[in-house]
């Protein structure tokens, strides 16, 4: 670590937030700790059995890991092997340029510069056509109107989940997240929606592709 790293580090310490930090770092990684990994799983468990029920043929889900996924047979590769040329999946949209590790409990409650959604996905090959036809606002006014919304960061098309705390908060009191997961089939069902706009889209970026 060089001068001009220590430096930008002491100068973005509050020591009165240190201090606290300090004096109750024991409860601090306990708790983030739960709410990692155990909070976490049950919400995207719960959130995940609810997507489920929602999808119904020509659709699928998947799992990766905590994170459902959702397509069409549409929008599968027309060439190859995996998941498809686009899909939709649970995922976190994060204001944070450092990228630091959040749970999907503060996502999912916006707590922070991070928020959980639904996110429109696309492999690796169309990355950079599906961003440049997705700067333009024309070419996704469509779903814009549907309920998406843009990161002006990284270009990413998606539906906010959002869960408000107390309401997460009685539902692991109550030992029962089902209210609390409508939220996930909510915006999963808003995106199916808006498949035709999304076929129009995807048809643009495997065009662009092909010419880049």
């Amino acid at each position: 670590m060089n001068h001009e790293q220590r430096t930008k580090i002491s100068n973005q310490l509050d020591p009165e937030w240190a201090a606290r930090v300090v004096r109750t770092i024991g409860q601090i990684e306990a708790d983030f700790y739960h709410a990692a990994n155990h909070l976490s799983e049950r919400l995207m468990t719960e959130g995940a059995l609810a997507i489920e029920k929602l999808v119904k043929s020509p659709w699928a889900m998947v799992e990766n890991e905590w994170t459902p996924q959702v397509l069409c047979p549409e929008w599968k590769m027309l060439r190859g092997v995996g998941t498809g040329d686009m899909w939709l999946e649970v995922s976190e949209i994060s204001a944070d340029e450092e990228d630091n590790e959040h749970t999907w409990i503060a996502a999912a409650t916006r707590a922070g510069p991070t928020q959980l959604c639904v996110e429109l996905m696309f492999r690796r090959g169309l990355q950079d056509a599906a961003e440049q036809i997705i700067s333009d606002e024309k070419a996704i006014a469509a779903l814009i109107k549907q309920g998406f919304m843009r990161d002006e960061a990284s270009m990413a098309l998606y539906i906010p989940i959002i869960i408000p705390a107390e309401k997460l908060a009685q539902g692991f009191e109550q030992n029962d997240l089902t209210p609390v997961a409508e939220p996930f089939s909510k915006a999963m069902a808003q995106a199916i929606i808006a498949k035709p706009a999304l076929d129009k889209l995807l048809e643009q970026v495997r065009a662009g592709a092909k010419r880049a």
